[in-house]
C-alpha cells in the first residue's frame, strides 16, 4: 500500500496541479522529505522556507536522488517541475501530518518531559514492535515541523505510533498535542530546563502538562510519581477525565520501583512483582524510562514478559549514556560513559550520581569527570552549576575538566581539593583531550548539546579503533 496517493495527498494540504502532470513517472508517493540531501527514490520533496534557507533552490538535487515529484509554493516552479502548488509549504506540511493522524486507526503515544524523552521514545517503540509494527518520531524532531514530517511519514496499516513532543516556551506542547491527539499521553519529569524562558518550575509543569489537552476520549495520562509537581500533574490530567497511572518508587505507583541499582554492565530493576531483572547495558536513569515504558505496555494490555527479553538487551542511544570501551590490553581497559547529548541540571546531577555508583565498583580505575555548561537557564545558571559541587567533592575524582564559563566557577571551587583545569571552548580541549587518556579510567562526559562534548567522542572511537587494528 502507498504511504501516499495524489488525490489524498492533495486533500490534505488543498494543492493544486498546474500542469496536471503531477506523479507522471510515478503512481504513487512512498514517503515525504525536506531534505534533498538524504531523499529516497519515490519520495516527494517538500520545499520548506526558512530564516536562512530556501527549499526551492534544492529541488534539482532531490529530483536527481529519486524524487516522484514536488510541493513548493512558487508557481513557475511547479509548472516547470510538473508540481503540485500550495501558498505555503510549512502549513501544508502540517495539514499533510493533520491528516495522517487523523486516518490512522491505531494506538498513538504522546511523551514529553525536561528529560528522557528520546530515551523513552526509543524504548518504547522497540517494545511495542514486538507486539505490533510501530512508527516512531525519529532523531530529535519534536517540535512542529519535525511532529509534521512524522506523521506524514506514518503508514496505514501500523499498529502503534510513539511521537516526542518537545517544547522551548508556554503554548508549543498545545499546539502540538493538538495534532499528534495521543491515546497516552506521558510526561517523564519535570525539572527547571529551559528555565530562562519560563518565570519558574511551576510554569515549566503548567507547559508540560498541555500534552493532556490533546488526549483523544478514554485517554490516559502517565505520570512520574516521584517529581515534585506530580499532584499538579495529576490535577490537570483529571481536567481532561484523563486515567492516571502513576510510575516511579512511591508506594502510590500504579508500577511501583522497589529496588534499583547499577552495575558494572548496567543496572538491576525489582518493580511490582517481577525481581532482578537485569538490564545489561542501561544504568538507572535509564531504568526509570524503562518503567515509563513498562507502564503504556500494562495500560495496553500488552504482554510484559513479551518485552521484557528485548528491553534487557537494548542499548542506549549514542550520546545517551552509551559505554564506549579503549583495550589497551587483555588486563588494562579505558570505561567513557557517553552522556555528551545534552544536559539539564536534573539529568546532570543523575549522571553524576550514577558515575559515582559506577566508580564505587571500579575502586581500581581512576575517575575523570569532563564536563559542560548547562545552557537556557537564565539567571539561576551560576546557582544551578554551584549546586553541583557537593557531588563532585564526594565523587572526588582524579580530574575534573570543565569546558564553558559556568563549569568554570565549579572548577575555581574545587581546584585546591581536586586536579581540575577549565577550558573556554570544547576546540581548545579537543586539542589535549588524548594527553589525559590513558589505561585504567572511568570517564564521564556531560553536558549541553551547544558545548560541544560530543566533538570527544569521534577522539575516543579513533583510539579505541586503532588499539583494535593494534591487538
Amino acid at each position: 500500500m502507498p504511504l501516499w496517493t495524489k488525490q489524498d495527498l492533495m486533500t490534505a494540504c488543498k494543492a493544486s496541479d498546474p500542469t496536471s502532470n503531477f506523479l507522471n513517472n510515478f503512481d504513487n508517493i512512498h514517503g515525504i522529505s525536506i531534505d534533498d540531501r538524504t531523499i529516497k527514490k519515490g519520495e516527494l520533496f517538500i520545499a520548506l522556507i526558512g530564516e536562512n534557507f530556501d527549499g526551492h533552490k534544492f529541488i534539482e538535487s532531490a529530483i536527481s536522488r529519486g524524487a516522484c515529484g514536488v510541493l513548493v509554493s512558487n508557481i513557475r516552479m511547479a509548472k516547470k517541475y510538473n508540481g503540485l502548488y500550495v501558498d505555503d509549504t510549512k502549513e501544508a506540511l502540517i495539514n499533510i501530518g493533520k491528516f495522517a493522524r487523523n486516518r490512522f486507526n491505531g494506538i498513538t503515544i504522546g511523551i514529553t518531559g525536561s528529560s528522557g524523552k528520546t530515551s523513552t521514545n526509543n524504548i518504547l517503540s522497540s517494545a511495542l514492535n514486538q507486539c505490533g509494527k510501530t512508527h516512531k518520531t525519529f532523531g530529535n524532531n519534536n517540535n512542529l515541523i519535525g511532529l509534521s514530517l512524522t506523521l506524514s511519514r506514518l503508514p496505514h496499516d501500523f499498529s502503534f505510533c510513539v511521537l516526542e513532543l518537545g517544547m522551548n516556551n508556554i503554548g508549543e506542547i498545545r499546539e502540538l498535542t493538538k495534532i499528534a491527539k495521543p491515546n497516552i499521553a506521558v510526561i517523564t519529569n519535570v525539572s527547571n530546563s529551559h528555565i530562562q524562558n519560563f518565570k519558574n518550575e511551576k510554569e515549566i509543569a503548567k507547559a508540560k502538562s498541555e500534552i493532556f489537552l490533546g488526549l483523544e476520549k478514554n485517554g490516559v495520562a502517565i505520570i512520574n510519581s516521584d517529581n515534585n509537581w506530580k499532584e499538579f500533574l495529576i490535577t490537570e490530567a483529571k481536567k481532561v477525565n484523563a486515567k492516571i497511572h502513576l510510575f516511579g518508587h512511591s508506594k502510590i505507583s500504579n508500577t511501583q520501583i522497589k529496588k534499583l541499582v547499577n552495575e558494572k554492565d548496567g543496572s538491576t530493576i525489582c518493580y511490582d512483582k517481577i525481581e532482578n531483572w537485569h538490564l545489561k547495558y542501561l544504568n538507572t536513569t535509564q531504568a526509570e524510562n524503562v518503567i515509563a515504558s513498562i507502564s503504556v505496555i500494562k495500560e495496553l494490555k500488552l504482554p510484559t514478559k513479551k518485552v521484557m527479553k528485548l528491553i534487557s538487551k537494548l542499548k542506549p542511544l549514542s550520546g545517551r549514556g552509551e559505554k564506549l570501551i579503549i583495550n589497551f590490553n587483555s588486563k588494562r581497559k579505558t570505561i567513557i560513559i557517553d552522556d555528551s547529548y545534552n544536559a539539564n541540571p536534573a539529568s546532570m546531577m543523575a549522571a553524576l550520581h550514577n558515575f559515582n555508583n559506577l566508580r564505587i565498583k571500579y575502586r581500581e580505575f581512576e575517575a575523570v569527570v569532563i564536563i559542560g555548561d548547562m545552557l537556557e537557564l537564565g539567571k539561576s545558571s551560576t546557582k544551578i552549576h554551584l549546586d553541583l559541587v557537593p557531588i563532585l567533592k564526594n565523587i572526588n575524582p582524579n580530574l575534573l575538566l570543565t569546558v564553558g564559563k559556568y563549569t568554570k566557577k565549579i572548577n575555581d571551587k574545587l581546584n585546591l581539593t581536586i586536579k581540575c583545569q577549565s577550558y573556554c571552548e570544547i576546540s581548545e580541549l579537543v586539542k589535549e583531550i588524548k594527553q589525559f587518556i590513558k589505561p585504567n579510567q572511568i570517564i564521564l562526559l556531560k553536558g549541553s548539546n551547544g558545548t560541544g562534548l560530543w566533538k570527544l567522542v569521534p577522539i575516543f572511537k579513533n583510539i579505541i579503533q586503532e588499539n583494535a587494528n593494534a591487538a
